[in-house]
């Protein structure tokens, strides 16, 4: 494709692209800068009118006021406005002599909108008239001036035409390839580079489950206003996620509809399986039950087309791809934790493969447009951007989950269909008793490490907090007796979970384990990292999901019995 930002930069004609409603130079040609003696790097990003105010020394200097005015008018009327000639003097450089120069310009200024139909940028042209102004005072070659900048206007207007032409063409030839990538199912562009999801991960983790506590009293308990700052300190971190993940928004063409997402995911993997290779293995978990989504199939298809292309990138030397589906129900408490999602019932679907995960280095930078590891023309860098704006924009929600060197997984949750709407079973009473059991806590998040303690010790649990597995075997051998152990199972330290859990089981046979992850249950299970008999708490998860599973995991069997 053509290089445009160089196509605009190297324009014959003096143009700026300003975005409203601040108006600040976001592009810039070459020929501007020459007519108004400015450099790119000291303008770009700037107010107009920072950059270019009134000529202090001149008290009928009216520029600025004219230009703002007609600016406005754009962004009100959503049409072009061409300005009369008008006075406004540039201040020269210091090399200069510094001041201002007397100049005169025939201004016009144009929208350009996006494709949610609001205006996205305003391009102003001008032409440099100081000349023909000052000839015109003198009397001498009006006319001949007249129609040099007669000639120049029919020129850029050429010029426009020839520009437009061009963008049309480019956005042709982006159908056309979106097009293709449908028929190819999606190449795949980009590596899943984030370490971003599994932050969020423990992020979500903290921020929905404090939200219990803050129901309660704390203006007086000084044990609960550090729990308190712990949410600050977890919403600060989740803001930030947020900020970069909802930057890079999209809009597209939709037609939702109510749809089978056990069929679709079944279709899918059949096309799957001779476009991945047989050195990815396919499988899939679906829920018997799954209720029908509100989404636009298509798209749908698309997106876990991509999404199982990128894996299969992930899976160089082979692996395992799983996709799965599940009802879902994404309470109030998520919701006020998740400003971008609505409470309510949500279908999900999963991708998960067993490949390199995401590398530290790039997390920052999985949900940037155009960002690919990929060599020159063989990504256009736009997967997981578009996969997330067709979420968004469907009314849904996502996350991504990964560990490097164990996997990924992209969670998909998606509006359950009202057109063939059932009552919802009634969630069972949580028994949050705690008695006198005694929990060792393994997790080397300090977020969420501090979140489990304060909800544990809350509902009346003796706990036993570590950031790893030999600090939890020192605490048993100085004597911490427990009754669960409840540990994360990829951590740092050098042991992971099943490793503590093996550890623990042996120094305490009548220990009982519970698990906790980010990925999904079928995906740990099916990579190896855990056996078929052990329990797992899925995060994110909220104080009641741990209440609930703790009450079950104490009333199992022993470890050290279930193992056999």
């Amino acid at each position: 494709m053509p290089d445009f930002k160089a196509l605009f930069e190297g324009a014959p004609g003096p143009y700026l692209v300003l975005t409203p409603p601040d108006f600040r130079i976001v592009a810039v040609t070459d020929a501007y800068l020459r007519a108004t003696m400015t450099e790119r790097a000291a303008i770009l990003g700037r107010w107009l009118f920072d950059v270019f105010p009134d000529n202090p020394d001149d008290p009928a200097a009216d520029g600025v006021r004219n230009l703002r005015a007609s600016l406005e008018r754009v962004v009100q009327l959503r049409r072009p406005d061409t300005m009369s000639v008008q006075k406004y003097d540039i201040r020269k450089p210091d090399s200069e002599g510094g001041g201002f120069q007397e100049r005169f310009w025939s201004p016009r200024n144009t929208p350009v909108f996006g494709p949610n139909g609001q205006i996205a940028y305003i391009i102003h042209r001008v032409e440099d008239v100081t000349e023909f102004i000052q000839l015109k005072r003198r009397g001498a070659e009006q006319d001949k001036l007249t129609d040099r900048l007669r000639e120049r206007t029919e020129q850029m207007e050429a010029e426009i035409f020839m520009r437009a032409r061009e963008v049309e063409a480019a956005r042709e030839q982006l159908e056309v390839e979106q097009k293709l990538r449908q028929v190819q199912k999606m190449e795949a562009v980009g590596h899943l580079t984030g370490g971003i999801a599994h932050d969020f991960n423990n992020i979500l983790t903290v921020v929905t489950g404090l939200i219990d506590i803050l129901a309660e009293a704390v203006a007086h308990d000084a044990a609960l206003s550090s729990v308190t700052k712990m949410i600050s300190d977890a919403a600060s971190r989740g803001a930030e996620v947020t900020k970069h993940l909802l930057a890079f928004s999209r809009q597209q063409p939709l037609q939702p509809r109510e749809a089978n997402l056990n069929a679709l995911v079944q279709d899918t993997a059949r096309l799957l399986r001779p476009s991945l290779g047989e050195q990815i293995e396919i499988d899939t978990s679906l829920e018997p039950d799954a209720w029908p989504a509100f989404i636009d199939p298509n798209h749908l298809a698309t997106a876990l087309l991509n999404l199982a292309v990128n894996a299969r990138d992930a899976m160089p030397d082979g692996g395992k791809l799983m996709i799965e589906t599940s009802n879902v129900i994404l309470d109030e408490t998520y919701a006020a934790s998740n400003l971008d999602v609505r409470a309510g019932e949500y279908v999900m679907v999963a991708v998960s493969d067993t490949g390199a995960g995401i590398p530290e280095a790039i997390r920052e930078k999985v949900f940037e447009p155009f960002f690919t590891t990929k060599d020159t023309g063989k990504g256009t860098g736009l997967g997981l951007s578009m996969v997330y704006g067709f979420i968004k924009q469907s009314n849904g929600h996502l996350k991504i989950y990964s560990e490097e060197g164990h996997g990924t997984s992209v969670k998909l949750y998606l509006p359950r269909s009202s057109g063939d709407m059932v009552d919802a079973e009634p969630l069972p009473a949580i028994d949050a008793r705690g008695g006198n059991e005694r929990i060792l806590v393994v997790e080397d998040d300090p977020l969420v490490r501090n979140y489990v303690s304060a909800q544990l010790e809350q509902l009346g649990y003796h706990t036993m907090v570590t950031a790893n597995g030999p600090e939890a075997l020192a605490a048993i051998d100085k004597g911490f007796v427990c009754d669960v152990l409840f540990t994360d199972v990829i951590m740092s330290g050098g042991m992971n979970g099943r490793q503590v859990a093996d550890a623990v089981v042996a120094k305490l046979p009548s220990v009982r384990v519970l698990f906790t992850s980010g990925y999904t249950e079928d995906a740990i299970f099916h990579h190896g990292r855990l056996d078929p008999d052990v329990t797992l708490l899925p995060k994110p998860y909220r104080k009641s999901d741990l209440a609930r599973m703790i009450r079950q995991v104490l009333t199992q069997p022993p470890a050290s019995v279930s193992a056999k």
